[in-house]
């Protein structure tokens, strides 16, 4: 790989090229950071594969705000930060902007070489096939897209159809309310609580906090307190999906817009990433912002898939307007069908009972058979990853 190194010391690059050249890795350039000189101007015309870069305290809101906006023109470029900062505030406002690992400055010799060895297992490692669930997020471009009764209704078509057991997840902590959508509402206990008891998680523990939709579609509703939202974190996620993955055949999850820790861990952790939007400029906007930061934090577009709903051909912006703005292909459109969605929501019931013939359903079952059997390679966990650790 060719490699790009900048620091404000000397010293500090010359003992980075030595680390990045000992890898087998061929370093292109090796720039100074003057304190005259903003970030931005260095990495903006740089041609690399991994760019390396050690910023001090008093520069690092502004280097981070330059990655930011180097990475969502250079999608393919693995940006390693070297910081004395990493609290968990800086480590979020990393991974916002697009940096694949916060490592240690001065850097240390193991970490960066396991750092590097992982960008090339990531770059080169085939898909593995695996016998866990296949986990599949929803995640809306833009508020009022519809993301969450499209997600539960796949759910229960999954369910129904394909007599999958499957486990929905809301995992819009704040604001979620998927439960009411195929329910009278949330049973007592929701994600939060069972992530709290999570060092005694098994399956009879799982079973008992599920709630029981019907036959092969259990749920784990979002807290109805928000405040409770925040007491759950990306930890405590990936633990809950271990169990739940070898206990169902399928699990759907319903994220949050906001890019925080849980949600990329639900990303990390999915194997399709589902962006519900709407063929008007405002969801357009938010979901080239979107697809640009998922492929900044190195999900492949393979991996993501465009739904336009509430699609009418007759609109201004059609889907040939959409996939160049979005550089992705839209895999499906849905017409609007307000009269059976709004008896749905309204009786807490699922489409296909209200109306089993609606076009929303064929699409949702298309969607459901569609699937193939290969999953996507398994992410290392946001937090390890930025903390530059093995696992």
């Amino acid at each position: 790989m060719k490699a790009v190194l900048i620091s404000g010391s000397e010293a500090q690059l010359a003992s980075l090229r030595v680390l990045v050249e000992t890898e087998g890795h061929e370093v292109t350039n090796a720039l100074q950071h003057h304190a005259d000189t903003t970030l931005s101007t260095m990495i903006e015309p740089l041609d690399t594969d991994v760019l390396i870069v050690e910023c001090t305290e008093a520069q690092q809101a502004q280097d981070i705000a330059a990655i930011d906006a180097f990475v969502a023109t250079h999608t393919q470029v693995v940006v390693l930060l070297l910081s004395t900062q990493r609290e968990a505030a800086t480590l979020l406002a990393a991974m916002q902007a697009g940096v694949r690992e916060v490592l240690s400055s001065p850097a240390i010799a193991t970490e960066l070489t396991a750092a590097l060895r992982r960008v090339v297992l990531r770059k080169k490692l085939p898909p593995l096939k695996a016998t866990r669930a296949k986990t599949i997020s929803f995640l809306s471009c833009k508020g009022g897209s519809g993301a969450t009764f499209l997600a539960t209704n796949f759910a229960d078509i999954l369910a129904k159809d394909l007599g999958k057991k499957t486990a929905f997840l809301d995992l819009d902590l704040q604001c979620g309310d998927a439960a009411y959508y195929v329910s009278p509402g949330p049973n007592r206990s929701d994600i939060t609580e069972l992530a709290r008891q999570i060092d005694r998680l098994d399956a009879k523990l799982l079973s008992a906090s599920v709630l029981h939709i019907h036959n092969n579609f259990d749920m784990l509703s979002a807290p109805e307190d928000p405040e409770s939202g925040y007491t759950m974190n990306a930890t405590q996620l990936d633990r809950l999906l271990d169990v739940i993955e070898v206990n169902y055949d399928m699990v759907v999850l319903d994220l949050e817009r906001l890019l925080g820790p849980v949600t990329i861990q639900a990303l990390d952790r999915s194997d399709v990433v589902y962006l519900v939007m709407e063929n008007l400029l405002p969801f357009v906007r938010s979901a080239k912002r979107l697809v640009t930061k998922l492929r900044s934090l190195g999900y492949d577009d393979s991996k993501i898939r465009v739904v336009v709903n509430r699609y009418e051909k007759n609109d201004t912006i059609d889907v040939a307007q959409i996939e160049k703005a979005l550089g992705i292909k839209v895999t499906h459109t849905i017409r609007s069908s307000f009269q059976d969605v709004a008896q749905a929501i309204n009786t807490g019931v699922s489409i296909t009972a209200v109306n089993p013939h609606n076009s929303i359903v064929q699409v949702l079952r298309d969607m459901a058979h569609g699937y193939d059997t290969s999953h996507a390679p398994r992410t290392m966990s946001w937090i390890n990853r930025f903390m530059g650790s093995n696992s």
